[in-house]
């Protein structure tokens, strides 16, 4: 069911925290090292610092050892980071192998064609087929398959092994106190029910709300069923961490939890100081590492920028260069750029490289690049924004974050700590990189004072102090009731 990796237990003597006695906190994380995207990288480091603050971290996560089932291929870059695993080699990690979700109905509904993750009919059947009995069975199968299918996402397959390892880990490590990381919502599924199981206090941090508010109004038809079954895993939390104030107050309005604003940060460990570029550059390099998401963040809005720069001066195409890494849809980009050809001129696009790799290409940018998600909002504000907001932080370069956040937040964060530039139009982002060409053909750099104090705000450790004050407070909270 389970296998257990313990290498070597944080010792007491190593914490410097004031926080009294040594707690250990079961950490429920779908991703974690090996894997490497941001949810195991986030996991990875709450591991690592949390004992500083007088929490010994005890990992339950899937066993990315071997290869990662279907789900996983089509959700994430399945890719191995040694480097955080051998960061973390004192932590106790609980790896509970994945089970594929399997019955009839399951099956029945893939002969017929149909994405049963989906909860929807393809618009791709031809008309004349939409009424026979094989497209009505498919469409009753779509609509039904909540309840057969994957629920609240594809990887709820883990539970059958990840709760029983929860439950086992819970007992022989004398855990107390519980915290799931979102995303994936099966993660908040897993704690919750092993909360249930053991009685021991269990705080849930949302670093997205995916499955929680934009999927719910996606299947409009069963949000009443999505509803009822996000308030019963959040019934068994004392508490809820999250990356915004918006999102906090979300959680808070719909699920009556209070917490604290809990960051993804940066890790002071990986920022090493960022280097003067090479005055042999004969480009102004401006950097965007990670994936985007198309429809969201709206990367067209910087094409067509750079396409109205580019046609207004031709010559300064020979003094820019726009690289893309790891962006996990460079032909939807490159589709997208079509229009654009002054700007798809002078962009290229890199395969996804090493996280340390991906780190020396933003120290040695001229600019990063940041798209804001558009749609992740509501009336309290900001809901989500990128994680690669502090790795951008922390890489010491100016940035340009394109469009404006919505909710706000986002553009607070730019500004507060003075890190770059927020544009929203065509034209204001448009002036900004006219401006950057005009200052970098004249001193082949741009001018970058930031504060650096208040980017220290978002290191890691401090992330990791503020989990701590939401577990010590759900442990002396169920003290107080027993």
């Amino acid at each position: 069911m389970s296998t257990t990796a313990r290498s070597r237990l944080v010792r007491p003597e190593r914490l410097t925290g004031d926080h009294g006695r040594v707690r250990s906190v079961l950490l429920v994380s779908y991703t974690f090292p090996p894997q490497y995207d941001v949810s195991a990288r986030r996991a990875a480091k709450l591991s690592k610092y949390l004992p500083a603050v007088g929490w010994r971290p005890v990992v339950l996560t899937k066993d990315w050892t071997h290869d990662g089932a279907r789900e996983d291929r089509q959700a994430y870059a399945v890719t191995s980071d040694q480097e955080g695993l051998n960061e973390i080699d004192g932590v106790c990690v609980v790896r509970a192998a994945y089970q594929t979700r399997d019955n009839a109905l399951r099956r029945l509904h893939a002969r017929l064609g149909g994405t049963y993750a989906s909860g929807r009919v393809s618009d791709s059947l031809p008309q004349r087929e939409s009424w026979t009995p094989r497209a009505l069975t498919r469409r009753a199968l779509s609509f039904f398959s909540p309840l057969f299918g994957d629920f609240p996402d594809a990887f709820i397959g883990w539970r059958a092994t990840a709760v029983p390892a929860g439950v086992e880990a819970v007992r022989r490590e004398s855990i107390d106190a519980i915290c799931s990381l979102c995303p994936p919502a099966t993660a908040h599924a897993v704690a919750s029910e092993i909360a249930t199981q053991t009685g021991v206090p269990f705080v849930a941090q949302f670093d997205d709300l995916f499955s929680f508010q934009l999927e719910a109004e996606r299947r409009a038809a069963w949000r009443w069923f999505g509803a009822a079954k996000h308030r019963a895993w959040m019934r068994r939390a004392s508490s809820a961490g999250a990356i915004t104030p918006g999102m906090l107050e979300y959680v808070r309005r719909t699920y009556r939890l209070g917490g604290g604003v809990v960051m993804v940060g940066f890790d002071p460990s990986d920022s090493q100081s960022a280097p003067v570029p090479r005055r042999g550059h004969q480009r102004l390099r401006l950097v965007y590492t990670g994936s985007v998401y198309v429809d969201n963040q709206r990367p067209e809005i910087l094409f067509a920028a750079l396409d109205q720069v580019l046609g207004a001066r031709p010559e300064t195409e020979r003094c820019i260069d726009v690289v893309f890494v790891g962006t996990r849809c460079d032909d939807e980009l490159r589709r997208r750029l079509a229009p654009f050809p002054n700007a798809a001129a002078v962009c290229r696009f890199l395969e996804r490289v090493a996280p340390a790799e991906a780190r020396q290409l933003q120290r040695e940018a001229d600019a990063l690049l940041l798209f804001n998600y558009t749609t992740a909002t509501a009336e309290t504000g900001t809901l989500s924004f990128p994680a690669k907001s502090f790795e951008y932080l922390a890489a010491g370069r100016p940035i340009l974050a394109v469009p404006r956040d919505p909710g706000g937040w986002g553009d607070a964060l730019i500004a507060s700590t003075r890190a770059g530039v927020v544009a929203g139009t065509v034209d204001e982002v448009a002036h900004i990189l006219d401006e950057w060409l005009r200052t970098w053909r004249e001193t082949l750099a741009l001018p970058y004072d930031a504060d650096r104090d208040a980017i220290e705000r978002y290191a890691a450790p401090r992330q990791a102090a503020a989990l701590a004050t939401l577990l010590d407070r759900a442990v002396e909270d169920a003290a107080a009731t027993r």
